[in-house]
């Protein structure tokens, strides 16, 4: 499971360092209804971070007529933002170079990675009054979280196969909302990091952009930022009963192009009014939510043990490769010692044993664990993982996968890593999944359906099951997710060493070809990367 959860969400990491910064500091944790927010930063500050982000969760939940107020109902529900050092350490951390944010959707595991700290530069009001937006003002941190969290809620509570355009345009759109003193909020400022994009790069032609089967350049996919923020805006302020048409002809497999001319009309003639439009003035609006109130954020600062450990603990939840992991499980063995009895320190160990393929080890931290609380959903967890990485050999862990899978989800109903688990354990064993494996993993679904390794376990079994439309609908919006957009000129693999792609899993399902999407999603499933020589 963990190979398969790290091709389709993690991509391969080099190896990484923080700066020494990220443990110079104080750290604090917040929590709010939505939030989990482990911050390099005073308590006040941590805490108004924390109701920041919160407020965020309102807005859009406000826009969606989603209630507010309501508490996860359990923390593996929530996202776990990390807010540390400054935009470099996040680039070290994400593999790459200017990046200032970034999250990754994983089932009662999903995180989001944010600096603490920016260099201060000039900035432009959003609403100033010389409309001087043409002015340069670098992407700030805050937008691209907000940006990223726009995606991730867009999965959890609305998913539908969105064109790629619209996917980053309408994180664009709401990534600017700005909050009033009186609890409420804006909507419609324009994204001033994107005026360069806007006003004087090329407009990225709307024949070309809404077109599916176009191949992307570099600076094309890059455009979908700019222009996809521009066309956004309008339709959704100007034309939104097409924009809901267009989205549900998408939605049920129109070509993305030929609804765009059957809705919209000509193109041409929208892209001149696009030009005309980036010069007026930008409609918005303000919204208060109903019922408002300040939104509840509870700080405490970090263990000791817990400070120790942050960089082992933001470097496994981002992922890592074998080589990083068994650094990090030395590491963390070094600093707790052999009769470590924290269960938090534990866990983060059994983790990094697990990244680096040390299952006996891993065994030996589970079961200590159990020792220790045998009521520890982690412990519990962590020895269901352990049994199902050994199933392939001796068949006979399944039983212990299971067992210990069931006793993680009587500790958390909620939790959807023990469902996931429990149903994956018989897809490990090569056997079809019984009544309750299935309950289980489709009753996971409200609280998981942002990670795609998720929907590929759900939609598998709805092939099975030949429910071919609804595996279609669970696959379609992690297929064409945005940023997976203008690719380079990668060269093709001559021996075609490549899992089947969610491309080849939905032509078969349109081929209305049941045996065969079984075959390659399970193909998907089971492969591994071979190892190099």
């Amino acid at each position: 499971m963990r190979k398969l959860i790290t091709a389709i969400v993690v991509p391969c990491l080099a190896a990484f360092g923080l700066s020494t910064t990220a443990s110079a500091r104080d750290w604090h944790v917040a929590e709010t209804n939505n939030f989990i927010v482990k911050s390099e930063d005073d308590e006040e500050g941590t805490r108004q971070f924390a109701a920041e982000l919160e407020r965020f969760d309102m807005a859009l939940r406000t826009l969606q007529n989603l209630p507010i107020g309501e508490e996860q109902p359990t923390p593996a529900t929530k996202l776990t933002v990390y807010r540390f050092g400054d935009i470099g350490d996040i680039g070290r951390m994400a593999g790459s170079n200017g990046v200032a944010g970034f999250y990754i959707p994983r089932a009662g595991d999903s995180v989001a990675f944010t600096p603490a700290r920016e260099e201060r530069r000039r900035s432009m009001s959003v609403t100033d009054p010389d409309r001087r937006r043409r002015e340069i003002q670098r992407l700030d941190a805050v937008s691209v979280l907000q940006h990223e969290y726009v995606h991730y809620f867009m999965m959890q509570h609305f998913p539908a196969a969105y064109p790629a355009w619209y996917v980053e345009g309408y994180a664009e759109l709401l990534a600017t909302i700005r909050f009033n003193d009186d609890g409420s909020f804006h909507v419609g400022d324009p994204p001033q990091y994107r005026a360069f994009q806007i006003f004087q790069m090329r407009q990225f032609p709307l024949e070309d952009m809404l077109d599916a089967k176009h191949e992307l350049g570099r600076r094309e996919a890059y455009q979908f930022y700019g222009t996809g923020w521009l066309l956004a805006h309008y339709l959704n302020f100007n034309r939104q009963a097409e924009l809901h048409e267009y989205l549900t002809a998408i939605g049920q497999g129109e070509d993305s192009l030929d609804a765009a001319r059957r809705i919209f009309g000509d193109l041409d003639e929208i892209d001149r009014e696009l030009l005309s439009y980036r010069n007026g003035s930008f409609p918005g609006y303000d919204v208060r939510p109903q019922d408002y109130s300040e939104p509840t954020v509870s700080v405490r600062a970090m263990s000791d043990v817990e400070e120790s450990l942050i960089n082992h603990e933001m470097r496994l939840r981002r992922g890592v490769g074998e080589d990083e992991a068994e650094s990090i499980a030395s590491s963390i063995r070094s600093t707790i010692g052999e009769s470590s009895s924290d269960l938090y320190a534990l866990a983060l160990l059994a983790r990094a044993q697990m990244a680096a393929d040390q299952y006996d080890a891993a065994e030996v931290t589970a079961r200590r664990m159990l020792e220790i609380d045998p009521d520890s959903l982690e412990g519990n967890l962590a020895m269901s993982h352990v049994a199902i990485e050994r199933i392939e050999d001796d068949v006979s862990w399944a039983d212990t996968a299971r067992e210990h899978a069931l006793a993680a989800a009587s500790l958390d109903l909620a939790d959807p890593r023990p469902r996931v688990a429990f149903y994956y354990s018989y897809l490990e064993e090569r056997a079809e999944p019984p009544e309750n494996a299935i309950i289980a993993l489709e009753g996971a679904y409200d609280h998981a359906g942002s990670d795609p390794a998720y929907r590929i376990f759900l939609a598998r079994q709805l092939i099975a099951e030949n429910r071919l439309d609804t595996a279609e609908t669970v696959l379609l919006p992690i297929a064409f997710r945005g940023h997976n957009q203008g690719d380079d000129e990668e060269e093709e693999d001559e021996d075609n060493n490549d899992p089947p792609s969610l491309q080849d899993i939905l032509d078969a399902i349109k081929a209305d070809d049941r045996d065969l999407a079984l075959t390659r999603m399970d193909e998907l499933i089971h492969w591994e990367e071979e190892e190099e020589a």
